[in-house]
C-alpha cells in the first residue's frame, strides 16, 4: 500500500484550464486532474508540454479571474505535478496579459 505523504491533501477537479507564459501568451491548454493547496496535476498534450517552460500561469476560471504561478516538479509522458509558487512579480506582470489571453478573440466585425 502506497502511503501519501503530501502536506495537503488533493481534490479530484477534472477541468479544462489555459497555460500562459509569464508574460501572459497562451500556450496551450490542459487538463486540471487534482489540485491541492500547494500544487497540482496536469494532463497535458506531448506537443504542449514540449514547448513548456519551468515557470508559467496556469488560468484557472474564464477571464483569468483566478490564476496561480507555477513550477514543474515532476514530468510523464502526458501529465505533469506543479507547485504553486508565490511570485508576485510574475503575477503583477502577468495579470492583464493573462486576462487578456483568457478572454474570447474578437474581430473588428463583432467588436464593440
Amino acid at each position: 500500500m502506497t502511503v501519501d505523504r503530501r502536506a495537503s491533501p488533493r481534490q479530484a477537479l477534472g477541468r479544462d484550464v489555459l497555460i500562459c507564459s509569464d508574460g501572459g501568451k497562451a500556450i496551450g491548454a490542459c487538463h486540471l486532474c487534482d489540485v491541492s493547496s500547494s500544487g497540482a496535476r496536469l494532463a497535458i498534450t506531448p506537443r504542449v508540454l514540449a514547448k513548456l517552460p519551468e515557470e508559467f500561469i496556469l488560468v484557472l476560471a474564464k477571464q483569468a479571474k483566478v490564476h496561480r504561478s507555477c513550477r514543474i516538479v515532476w514530468r510523464g509522458q502526458e501529465e505533469i505535478g506543479v507547485r504553486f509558487i508565490n511570485s508576485t512579480s510574475v503575477r503583477r506582470r502577468s495579470a492583464g496579459a493573462a486576462n487578456s489571453a483568457a478572454s474570447p478573440a474578437r474581430s473588428p466585425a463583432t467588436a464593440g
